[in-house]
């Protein structure tokens, strides 16, 4: 379902993903780190195998009343639904793009920079 991926006590944000994200979260996480920002990194390959699981597993992994942000590369409402009304969901709104992985992921916002970025801009 989902997992804890990196935690840190008291921490400000939750940041979530599946797959490749999860490594450009952890890259994101190091720079919030450098100012101060306490992070929870979790990753979720299923979400309908996390809904599936007890409440009380589920509110310890994504506690309401802290803030999120997710980062997929499919469509933003895939984590909608976990991140929340006050959170963020970085995501594809259009598809066919072809180039080398390295140069879509800096046009398209999958760095670290940009998950400093939009979690600083959120909170």
């Amino acid at each position: 379902g989902a997992y804890i991926v990196q935690d840190e006590e008291n921490y400000d944000v939750i940041l979530l993903a599946s797959g490749s994200e999860v490594a450009t979260l952890v890259e994101g996480a190091d720079l919030l780190r450098t100012d101060g920002v306490k992070v929870r990194i979790v990753s979720v390959p299923s979400e309908g195998l996390f809904r599936s699981q007890p409440a009380e597993y589920q509110e310890s992994v994504l506690p309401k009343g802290k803030r999120k942000f997710g980062m997929t590369a499919g469509l933003p409402v895939t984590l909608e639904g976990l991140v929340g009304a006050d959170g963020s969901v970085w995501g594809m709104n259009s598809f066919g793009f072809s180039a080398p992985y390295q140069i879509l992921d800096e046009k398209l916002g999958y760095t670290g920079r940009n998950v400093y970025e939009q979690v600083k801009k959120m909170l």
